[in-house]
């Protein structure tokens, strides 16, 4: 084998390493996207039935909005964000891809900072949310 078919041979071993790493980073994707989806399902859930349970036992009868909507509605954020994530790590996939057989590649810091930022804040949100609760129940 000549020198020349060595590199290219081990820049087509490396290129395949990072194929495999960029399918292992979209799956992990995925993977969380299907955690934030379950968690607004739980969300959402969990408000509806504090709002049944409101209803059942009446406790609407003051005026009061039933409890349980902002648990609704942080669901429906978090099943939005985890649905967002799905569609934007298939399209995150495929930029990688292309760069990676163009040899181009470049992290995506400022993406990864924004979206973790963004988990925080709705995870902080959600504590505050499960606190209020448990203060307004004692």
């Amino acid at each position: 084998m000549s020198r020349g078919e060595t590199t290219a041979m081990s820049r087509s071993k490396g290129r395949v390493g990072d194929h495999l790493a960029n399918e292992r980073t979209f799956l992990a994707w995925i993977r969380t996207a299907l955690g934030l989806i379950g968690l607004g399902f739980v969300l959402a859930r969990m408000g509806l039935f504090l709002r049944n349970l409101a209803m059942a036992g009446e406790l609407t009868r003051d005026g009061r909005v039933p409890p349980g909507g902002e648990f609704l509605v942080i669901g429906l954020v978090f099943l939005a964000l985890g649905t967002a994530i799905c569609g934007w790590s298939g399209w995150f996939y495929e930029r990688n891809r292309r760069a990676i057989d163009e040899d181009r590649y470049e992290p995506a810091r400022r993406r990864v900072l924004t979206l973790t930022t963004i988990v925080v804040i709705g995870g902080l949100i959600i504590f505050g949310l499960v606190l209020w609760q448990l203060l307004l129940e004692g």
